[in-house]
Formats: structure tokens, sequence, C-alpha cells
């Protein structure tokens, strides 16, 4: 097909380019540019004005401000030159023939950067519109000459030097504030110019950009960021006036206007005679005045008057951006401030990594090895050192780590585990030390890439656990539970795991390869996803099936998946299989912890179940024997048929059960003899 045959089917079938063009094939940005070329083709050609460029006609001589805008971003389609080796981005707007300005940005072009050059975009448009209208005011006169013309070509080429001036310092107030004040001088031709903005909850001007000596430290004042600021009453002098009123006011005699202070002349030996002075607004909203004084060649006049509306359009939107950004970067600042805060909070220090590294065991520790060692007769020291100890014990032969990388981790795990009864570091470290036991006991079991996940998992199972479980926290709706669905407290704990890798100094992980990395990784979330008791009743009903059939393989991925999860779960109830008097003591913690989350429950409402009441503290032992049998011993029962060597713990667990069966009974007995003597009394 040529060219003519498919413009003639597009004529014949509309609704087929039509469709295609408010398609998502053709993006908002380009139909909007195919729109504006249009307009501009088609527009109907106004008159130029005397002294124009000839170049610059359609829609841009029309006097619409939006038209403008739009000409300007349509016609600075060569506005951006990047360059990929450097670390800024150059911006160049182009109006027809004539360059408006040059912009430096050192970040790549993103939404914020093209809403400011559209800003920009808008500011040329709009000194190029004032501009016109001024000019346009005047073209019915017959005494119009090219003195005249000339002026408004120069306060066109003015106002374009004052947005792009402006533009370049809007990041700081103070800077804009100078410009402004810079500008409004030359503007008008005036010896002095100052700029107060306003305060309206206290009905007062201030400024804090003023000259040195000229008799105002009396009204000087320390704001609250501690910089130096003049504050006027709004009641006085002629700011204050304007700033009340909106009224602009153009004085020839300031000695014969009431409203004049004449304090701050009789000090400093300066003499006012004119003053121009004018209110600067945004939305309609006085933000600001700004008074110039002793016009140099005479008083002001109506036409500096007149200019200065024009600029005062400028120095609203400076002003308010400039506000808007010493906002937003006190809010990264104070963002920062916070983000190093918890980084020292919550990652280890020098001092703590240099104390470890003093310490060195090179001798073989064998208690470690049986699940019996007691975790907690460890002092805040060894627990972190032994952790060390384990971890290179594990894998020293198989991976490249540095020893500092690996203490700054285990220090930082240990420091992420919150102040809780239970579920603490004390508890971290127990349960990798438990699969310490394991792996050192059955080194087969497992590859080294999944023993060394395993471990991890274990020692950071329960990273920033806040004592309440999933239940809790998808009843009392907290930020976690809006973020994840499912095993809400597991999948913020792989987080955190992640989160530690990631700093700076603690990842051990960092010497394998890319993709041994991220299998590693997806391990480490299998298996502290594991550790959800919802997921093992789950996993127990599958491991069975299999056995039951016959059909356990350990080779096989999806039984291998199945054994390390039950496993992260037998570490985690460790516990249970440790010998009574350990078991007793950490049943105490447990509950204390579970006796905090009913309490919380009860105050926002909500009847804690028996296991976390206090009140029901006599049922303990009972529900330690329905926790005993129908958890533990199951799990610790499929381990043994995987791992006869671990046996152990379903006996040790059998045993504790037994125990908490004898408790039970003798709690039975009291309550029966209590509610018998009751009978009888």
């Amino acid at each position: 097909m040529d060219e003519d045959s498919v413009v003639q089917y597009l004529r014949d079938h509309p609704n087929i380019i039509e469709d295609y063009i408010v398609s998502p094939e053709i993006s908002n940005e380009t139909f909007e540019r195919w729109s504006v070329r249009r307009a501009i083709k088609y527009k109907k050609p106004r008159k130029p004005v005397p002294g124009s460029s000839s170049g610059v006609g359609g829609a841009w001589t029309d006097l619409d401000l939006s038209m403008k805008r739009r000409v300007i971003l349509e016609t600075s389609d060569n506005r951006v030159k990047t360059n990929q080796s450097a670390d800024y981005t150059q911006t160049i707007v182009n109006a027809g023939n004539q360059t408006i300005g040059e912009i430096h940005f050192y970040t790549p072009l993103g939404n914020e950067e093209k809403s400011i050059v559209s800003a920009v975009c808008t500011w040329a448009a709009a000194a190029n519109y004032f501009s016109e209208l001024y000019t346009h005011k005047n073209e019915g006169s017959d005494t119009q000459d090219h003195e005249n013309i000339a002026k408004q070509r120069k306060l066109s080429n003015f106002l374009l030097d004052v947005a792009r001036s402006i533009f370049f310092d809007i990041v700081s107030m103070d800077a804009v504030i100078i410009k402004v004040m810079n500008f409004a001088q030359k503007l008008v031709n005036a010896d002095r110019a100052s700029l107060f903005l306003v305060d309206s909850k206290n009905k007062q001007i201030y400024a804090r950009i003023f000259d040195v000596g000229t008799g105002d430290e009396e009204y000087v004042r320390v704001n609250r960021e501690g910089q130096k600021e003049i504050r006027f009453d709004m009641s006085k002098g002629i700011a204050g006036y304007v700033a009340s009123t909106g009224e602009g006011l153009n004085i020839e005699n300031a000695y014969e206007d009431e409203r004049f202070n004449a304090d701050v002349d009789s000090k400093t030996g300066y003499t006012t005679k004119s003053i121009l002075c004018m209110p600067i607004l945004i939305r309609g909203i006085i933000i600001g005045v700004v008074q110039m004084v002793n016009k140099k060649n005479g008083p002001f006049t109506r036409q500096d008057e007149d200019e200065f509306e024009i600029f005062a359009v400028y120095c609203g939107l400076a002003l308010h951006h400039a506000k808007l950004y010493d906002k937003i970067r006190r809010s990264e600042q104070k963002y920062r401030v916070a983000l190093e805060v918890l980084a020292y909070h919550s990652v280890c220090n020098s001092d703590e990594v240099n104390k470890l590294k003093k310490i060195e065991i090179n001798n073989r520790i064998v208690e470690l090895e049986t699940i019996d060692f007691n975790g907690m007769r460890l002092s805040e020291l060894e627990k972190p050192l032994y952790a060390v100890y384990m971890f290179k014990t594990l894998f020293s032969d198989y991976l490249q780590f540095e020893t500092d990388d690996l203490i700054r981790f285990v220090l930082t795990v240990r420091k992420n585990y919150r102040r809780v009864a239970y579920h603490n570091w004390a508890h971290g470290w127990s349960v990798a030390h438990a699969m310490f036991a394991t792996l050192t006991n059955s080194p087969d079991a497992f590859s080294k890439q999944e023993a060394l996940a395993l471990y991890v998992s274990c020692l950071c199972h329960d990273l920033d656990h806040r004592g309440k479980n999933n239940a809790y926290m998808k009843t009392m709706s907290t930020p976690l539970a809006a973020i994840y669905s499912t095993s809400v407290m597991e999948r913020h704990h792989f987080n955190q795991t992640v989160t530690i890798l990631q700093q700076d100094g603690h990842n051990i992980l960092r010497n394998l390869s890319s993709e041994e990395y991220k299998q590693t990784l997806s391990l480490i979330k299998h298996c502290i996803l594991a550790t959800d008791l919802a997921l093992f009743f789950s996993n127990k009903a599958k491991l069975n099936v299999i056995f039951d059939s016959g059909e356990f393989d350990i080779n096989r991925q999806e039984h291998r998946l199945l054994t390390q999860a039950v496993m992260m779960t037998g570490c985690d109830l460790v516990a249970s299989a440790k010998p009574w008097s350990i078991q007793t003591e950490t049943v105490k913690v447990i509950f204390e912890e579970f006796y905090d989350q009913g309490d919380a429950e009860r105050l926002s409402g909500k009847e804690p179940i028996a296991m976390m009441d206090r009140n029901k503290a006599h049922m303990l032992p009972q529900m330690q024997v329905e926790f005993m049998r129908g958890i533990c011993l199951p799990c610790y029962e499929l381990i043994a048929k995987i791992f006869p060597k671990a046996d152990k713990m379903r006996e040790r667990c059998e045993y504790n059960a037994k125990k908490w069966d004898e408790l039970a009974a003798e709690q039975k007995e009291k309550q029966e003899a209590n509610r018998d003597q009751k009978n009888l009394d």
C-alpha cells in the first residue's frame, strides 16, 4: 500500500484511527504534543506585535497564557541533553528562536524534575504573556514609538532573566529573597529594597535578610531555628500597612505620610524620600511585601507600579516554591537523622566488634554438640562468641567470609531482637544451637548450602519479635498485619534478616556466586516461614502420608524441603526436648509472654484464650501436656524417622510430657480436694 491509499482508507474508516489514537498505544504526552502541533499549524495568525520576532507566530502570538506554556513545551523537544558519563542533566528551554533558560539538575530527570521544567515553562510564558498584555494595551495609541517598544522588549527580557536566575536558587529561601530584592531594586532603579514575609498568625512581618548597621538592631530576634530576624508589628509602618491591606503604595514624600515610621532614619542618618511598597500574593493570599526606597532619578512612576505588579507574580511563585523546598529539605534532614539514630541503635558498634575479636576459641567445645547444653547459663558476651564459633565450625571449609563481617552480623542480629520475655536473643541463640548440634551429629544430612541456610535461619528466625503472636497482630489490625496477609511475623523476621545482610560489612554470604546467593536466600525464607506453627500441621500430614506409603526419599526436592521445615519446627521447640530443669525454667518465661499478650487483649476489650489468661495459670500443666503431645512429640517422632540419631530428642520430649502429666494430675487432685472441702463447709 502506498501513502495515498492509506490516507484514503483512513478517510473512509475514521473510526480506526480514532480508536488507535485513544488507545493505550499512544501516550498522553504524545497525544498532547500532536494536539499542540495541530493548534499551532492551523491557528489563524494574528497581526504580529510590532517589534516581535517574525519567527514566532500562530498560537504563540495568542494572548492565552496556557497556550504559550504549551507552545514552549512543544518547541522544546530539543531541550534535554543528557551526558550519561556525568552526574548531571542539562536542560535548555527554547521558545521559538529565543533561548529562555538553561537549568542544571544533579540527578536524572524524574517526575518531580519534569514538573519543575513545566513550572519554568509556565513562568517564561507568563513573562511573555504579561509583557504582551502591557504592549497590547498601548497598541491603539498613535503616539507609540520605538522607545516604548524598546521598553517592553527590555521588560520582557528582564522578566525572563528573573525566571531563570530565581530558579537556579529556588532551593534556598534566603537566596531567593536576596535575588528578589536585587531584581526589585534594578527594576525600578531604587537605592534600597527590603522584603518582608508575613506572619499572619502573630500579625507581624519579618525579614531574615537585612543590612547590618542600619539601626534595626533593637528589632532583631533569634527564631526557633537559631536564625536572626527582624520583626515588626503589622500595625506599624508602610510595609505593615501594605501587608495588612494588600494595597500597594507609591509615596512621593515619605515624611508627609503619617504611616511612615521615621525612627530608623533618625538612628542611621539615612533620609527616606520616596517609597514604592507592593504586596506579593500567591493564590490571593498576601505572603510578603517588597519595599523600595528612593528612586535614583525622581519619584516612582505609574510605569514602575505596573512593572512591579508583573514582577510580583514571579516573586510569589519563587517564594512559595522556595518555602516548599525549605520544608522538604528540613524533612529530608529529619529523615536522615532518624535513619542515623535507627542505624546506631540497630547496628552493632566498633567497640562491640573489637571486644569480641580479642577473644579466640581455639579448642573444640564438645559440650556444645549436645542438645542438653544449657544456653541460659551463658553470659551476654559468651552467646555471640559461641554463635561465631558454631558458624566457623560448620562452614569454614565451605564458605569464604571475613571474620569481622561474621562478628558484625551476629552482634547486629543480637541487637535486633527485642527485650521481650521469651522470643528474644536468648531464644534465637538456643534454636541456632539446636540446629548446630543436629548438623554436627548428622553431617551428611544436608548439603553445605542447605546447612548454611538452616543455621542462619535459626539464628534470625524471630528477629524483631514483639512478644505477640500472628493472631494478635491480625485481630488488632497492626501495621505488620496490613503488610503481610499470612505468616505475619515470620515474613517480617525474614525481611529483617535480609535488611541486616544488606548493611555495610554484614553480608556473610557475599562471596557466594549470584545463583548460590539467590538459592540460599530462598532457602532462608523457606526455613523462617516454616517456624509458623500453623504450617507445621500441614507439613506433618504430608510427611506422614509419604512415610505411610513407603515413598520417602531424602534426595527428592519436595521431601527435602518438608524435612527442612520440620527440622526448623523441632529446633524452635527444642526447650521441650531439654532436661527437665531447663524445660520448666523455659516454660515460665514462655507463659509470662503469653500472659502479657492476654493482658493487652483484655485491655482492648477482648477475652484472651486460656493459654494467654493469667487468671487461669492453674491450668498450665494440663495445657503443657496438650502442647507436648499434640505438637512437640509428633514433630520429634518425624525427625527421628528421618535421622535416627535425633531419637534422643523424642525420648526427652516423651519424658517431659510424662512429668507434665504428673503435675497435671496433682493439680487436678488439689482442685478436687478443694472442691470437696468447700462442699463439706
